[in-house]
């Protein structure tokens, strides 16, 4: 097989735990960490079953490579994600050493508003965007998020004295 041929294999695995993430009402990105052509961990998003506001599918992978190679970083590895990551996610490839990261598909405004400056992180793609973006529209309509996916700022903050907090998970 191809690079590119692999690169789609990957993120279609990565989808899949999109899927299941959906399934179980989380926020449907999924991610897979790769180490010479073989995949160490996958997972989906798991904020509201874990209680865990961390608990993002890249966070989760780090961890599971981690517990499988006994180590904290991982210079030889390549994460494929379904969605653009997150700066605390994108943070933490960094302190890992990911040598890259291939994205399904570019997140919304928030994610273009607030990453850091990764020059140490190689970065690919949209891969597979129609599909990956697919999921994760459905999951936006469906639970009311549609204000993610505009391009323009977030909602008006709230008119009150205390700062407006936008619920992500329900």
């Amino acid at each position: 097989m191809d690079k590119t041929t692999d690169e789609k294999k990957f993120i279609a695995e990565a989808l899949k735990e999109a899927q299941k993430a959906f399934e179980r009402k989380e926020c449907p990105v999924g991610a897979v960490i790769v180490q010479n052509g073989v995949i160490l961990a996958r997972d989906g998003n798991r904020e509201s079953e874990l209680n865990d506001p961390t608990a993002h599918a890249e966070i989760l992978v780090l961890r599971e490579a981690g517990r499988i190679l006994n180590r904290h970083t991982f210079p030889d590895c390549t994460i494929y994600t379904t969605l653009w990551p997150c700066p605390m996610c994108e943070n933490a490839m960094l302190r890992a050493k990911i040598l890259r990261v291939v994205a399904g598909a570019r997140s919304y405004k928030y994610i273009y508003k607030n990453t850091f400056d990764s020059s140490n992180l190689e970065k690919s793609g949209p891969l597979m965007e129609k599909e990956c973006r697919e999921l994760y529209l459905k999951w936006a309509k469906e639970t009311k998020r549609e204000f993610i996916l505009s391009k323009g700022d977030w909602p008006a903050k709230s008119t009150k004295s205390k700062p407006h907090i936008y619920n992500l998970n329900g």
